[in-house]
């Protein structure tokens, strides 16, 4: 099994799939990956909707802002919401922010266990709700948050530039910041991995000065 951490930095948001098959046993697996997303109160309020007959991931595609390279993926998976579920449950929130992040979270587990099964992938998030709902028979009472193309990369894009970790962290309140966080959450590790290191670099530094001296006593 690979480290969830180096799935997760070499997965790709890929802009072009080849016309390969996908066997139903990957699919169901990135499938299942999103039934065991997390989800507030646990109450799973999705389902979703897998596409592969060519006509249909040709006019999805086109109601997706004419993004007609995704039609090429072997499968297309649209997130649905069920709102209504979570409106039950936590009111407003519920039905305006928890299902957000609940579909959320489905998507990028869907999104990680295609990147363990080599597989590829594209989250699509802008597209014309109206047409993706009459193409799908989707009831008003749900929502189509993000449709997942699935198949093989053609070509696998670049990795993105990412902002530094330490750009990105405060402690305790916005904007603070302290000069050494191994220290402040006394990780022994890392500070004695530290010292270790500029113990090992004075050792170099004394075997080069050693070595420097003699080579100039056996000039004189």
């Amino acid at each position: 099994m690979s480290d969830i951490l180096e799935l997760i930095k070499s997965r790709r948001n890929v802009t072009q799939f080849l016309p390969k098959f996908v066997s139903w046993e990957n699919i169901s697996r990135v499938l299942d990956a999103g039934r065991h997303a997390p989800s507030c109160g646990n109450i799973q309020n999705w389902k979703f909707i897998v596409v592969l007959k060519p006509e249909l991931k040709q006019e999805i595609a086109a109601a997706c802002y004419d993004q007609y390279e995704i039609a090429q993926a072997f499968v297309l998976i649209a997130v649905c919401a069920e709102p209504e579920k979570a409106e039950r449950y936590y009111g407003e929130k519920g039905k305006k922010f928890y299902t957000v992040q609940n579909c959320a979270a489905a998507v990028q587990t869907m999104l990680l266990e295609a990147q363990s099964l080599g597989l590829s992938t594209r989250w699509i998030g802008a597209f014309d709700e109206e047409k993706v709902n009459g193409l799908l028979g989707i009831p008003a009472e749900v929502e189509v948050h993000a449709l997942v193309a699935l198949g093989y990369a053609k070509d696998i894009p670049p990795k993105p530039p990412k902002y530094p970790l330490e750009t990105l962290i405060y402690f305790g309140a916005w904007r603070a910041k302290i000069a050494d966080p191994a220290k402040y959450l006394n990780d022994i590790a890392t500070i004695l991995a530290r010292k270790a290191h500029a113990a090992t670099e004075m050792v170099h530094k004394g075997k080069e000065l050693v070595t420097q001296k003699a080579k100039e006593l056996v000039k004189k």
